[in-house]
């Protein structure tokens, strides 16, 4: 009686783990085939009917006996065994309780598995959270002899252990079907010709058939990608191709930007080039034409005659290497002026503010648009830094000139001019790390930039009017001519123009760099409203101790890669020595052989970066690796938290893949 007794206690066990694993088998069979279901369940069923029978039956004493109720057991475990499906029992840790056939053929192995990790035997590891825990299921993706499966996995107690059950369920004519449908997702984009109008005007024999061959490369380039190509205007086509020809396009680096600034240079005076615009997004046509759109308007923007692939999540840049030429039209700025003057009428206050260690063309172009903004609007501020000694000279011009007694203000006080109708221009920078107050970027609906950079991202927050010239010399021209338009003659004051002139010579070098004739017209125009050129200099001028300032930043240069001027102040520098540092950059150009020179210093626990550039080496690219950015021949870079070893093993190898490239 006894011996029955413990025989049917042990067969109790028995039987209710193989039919819980039955029933978990068969709730993750449900994920997987439905008619899976209903087989797991009828064994489950059968097994504990059996049981039942077999309890009743030993309690009158029947003929059954415990040697014939394995057999039960047995088809379970045989049902399992040899299931289609890959089966897979483990412990909490991962390790393999047991698994069926169609598993171990799966891996391929010949070895025992039992004991081993799971991860130890699949080509991809996984993360075990993904088996679920004990109050939910789990499904996951896997990797199992180069197949992808769709893993259904159920928890399944046994006294105080716990241990899941995972079905694999083959997806890889799924994943494949996904592929192909993945390679032939159409794939958006615009072409423009960057200076179109400009070519016209040079040579307009030359340019029909240097733009007729352009046409043809650009066909030819298409047709190798198996795209259409449609011009949509004289200057403008629009690509359309599957996604699997991109990856080609993007590891050669846009090779058709060099093929048709190759083939136009020996025939023009104005070499013609591209900017491209790619939408790797998902969505419609209409979604993916718009931000094809957005990202040709940032290759624009950039300076053109480079590629900018927009995805969901990130901007990648091709090209970009080529000095942008400067338009000859003003029609932009007649535009911008409109705009600008529009929105300001429609503002409660206007806020102003440039880049942080402003200098002469940030103060210039702020003060320039407050002049406009007065026209129409009675409370303007220019946000600063007051404590800046490098203004010192700015703050001494505008002395004893009464609207500008309190128009400066810091940035703790700007917060506390924002309302519902404020609307804030931002002059000489776009990148919005580099702001004098990005927090105020932060709070105000209303944006305008007015930059002479080339952009390096998308903004936080859309501006009203986005009016980036990378062909221009300085944000001071910018804001010249749209004074120009927009403002009677003679309704600048003289201190105001030579702001404006100060902040043009110091982004020209006296215009010795970057210049062009709507340069030399923004010149003449502030000239003829009282501009000195003389007094312009002196804003320039500096003491003895910020002489010795920027000469200590030239007793320690190196000579990298022959064309590279490398300098390093090791010592703790103090805010004031970043305007001498970028002076001090300048000056290593004069340098024989010098291309372009870096200028580094440690300032509030943050290493800086002024670079400059003779016009051969375009620094912005370079800086940009570093999270940088600025203009083709000036730029700058900050890197917070890094010892200078660090940033300049950085820098160098930004240098070297650009020169790589090249």
């Amino acid at each position: 009686m006894k011996r029955s007794a413990h025989a049917l206690a042990r067969m109790r066990t028995v039987v209710f783990i193989s039919a819980g694993v039955l029933a978990a088998f068969s709730a993750v069979c449900a994920k997987v085939d439905v008619n899976l279901t209903y087989v797991g369940l009828f064994l489950a069923i059968l097994e504990l009917s059996a049981y039942f029978a077999y309890s009743i039956a030993t309690a009158k004493k029947n003929s059954i006996t415990e040697k014939n109720f394995p057999v039960l057991s047995n088809i379970t475990l045989d049902f399992l065994m040899q299931f289609i499906y890959p089966v897979v029992i483990v412990d909490s840790e991962g390790v393999i309780i047991w698994y069926n056939k169609s598993f171990s053929d799966n891996v391929m192995s010949s070895t025992v598995l039992y004991n081993l990790n799971l991860n130890d035997v699949l080509p991809e590891k996984i993360n075990m959270k993904h088996l679920g825990n004990d109050k939910s299921d789990g499904r996951f993706r896997a990797t199992l002899a180069e197949n992808s499966y769709d893993v259904s996995s159920y928890t399944v107690s046994a006294g105080k252990k716990l241990y899941y059950l995972t079905v694999w369920q083959d997806r890889s004519e799924v994943t494949k079907l996904e592929n192909e449908i993945k390679e032939k997702n159409p794939i958006v984009s615009y072409i423009s010709v960057d200076n179109y109008s400009d070519s016209v005007s040079s040579r307009q024999n030359d340019y029909r058939t240097v733009t007729a061959k352009i046409a043809m490369l650009l066909q030819n380039w298409a047709s190798e990608h198996n795209a259409i190509l449609r011009e949509t205007d004289r200057d403008r086509y629009i690509m359309i191709m599957e996604e699997k020809y991109l990856a080609s396009m993007m590891e050669k680096k846009f090779d058709i930007l060099d093929d048709v600034r190759d083939l136009s240079e020996d025939s023009m005076d104005v070499p013609v080039t591209i900017s491209i615009g790619v939408a790797f997004v998902d969505g419609s046509f209409s979604e993916k034409e718009e931000v094809a759109h957005t990202a040709l308007d940032l290759a624009l923007q950039r300076g053109g005659d480079q590629a900018v692939v927009k995805t969901k999540t990130a901007i990648e840049f091709y090209g970009g290497r080529t000095k942008t030429v400067q338009k000859r039209t003003k029609i932009r700025s007649r535009i911008v002026a409109g705009e600008l003057t529009s929105l300001i009428k429609k503002s409660g206050n206007v806020l102003i503010m440039g880049h942080r260690y402003a200098d002469h063309d940030s103060i210039g172009s702020c003060v320039g648009v407050a002049r406009l903004a007065e026209e129409h609007c009675d409370k303007i501020n220019i946000v600063v830094n007051l404590n800046d000694i490098n203004l010192k000279n700015i703050f001494e011009k505008l002395k004893g000139i009464e609207k500008y007694e309190d128009t400066f203000v810091d940035a703790a006080t700007a917060q506390e001019l924002v309302r519902p109708d404020t609307l804030l221009v931002i002059c000489d920078v776009n990148n919005s790390a580099m702001f004098e107050s990005p927090e105020l970027y932060g709070s105000v609906p209303n944006v305008v930039i007015i930059d002479h950079h080339r952009k390096t991202g998308e903004f936080v927050i859309t501006p009203k009017i986005t009016y980036i010239e990378p062909s221009a010399s300085s944000a001071s021209e910018l804001v010249s001519e749209i004074l120009e338009q927009a403002l009677p003659q003679g309704s600048l004051l003289k201190e105001e123009a030579e702001l404006l002139f100060s902040g043009i010579i110091l982004d020209t070098k006296q215009f010795t760099r970057n210049t062009g004739t709507r340069t030399f017209s923004a010149a003449l125009y502030l000239r003829g409203e009282g501009a000195n050129p003389g007094e312009a200099q002196m804003l320039f001028k500096t003491d003895l101790k910020e002489f010795l300032r920027e000469v200590k930043f030239e007793s320690n240069v190196v000579i990298y890669k022959n064309v590279i001027a490398i300098s390093v102040y090791e010592g703790l520098a103090v805010p004031a020595d970043k305007i001498a540092a970028s002076k001090a950059a300048e000056r290593l150009l004069a340098v024989e052989g010098v291309s372009a020179s870096f200028v580094l210093c440690i300032v509030d626990n943050a290493v800086h970066i002024s670079a400059r550039s003779s016009g051969s080496v375009n620094v912005q690219l370079i800086l940009e690796k570093l999270h940088g950015g600025g203009h083709f021949d000036s730029a700058g870079a900050q890197l917070k938290d890094m010892p200078m070893k660090n940033a300049l093993s950085m820098l160098k190898e930004a240098i070297d893949e650009y020169l790589n490239n090249d």
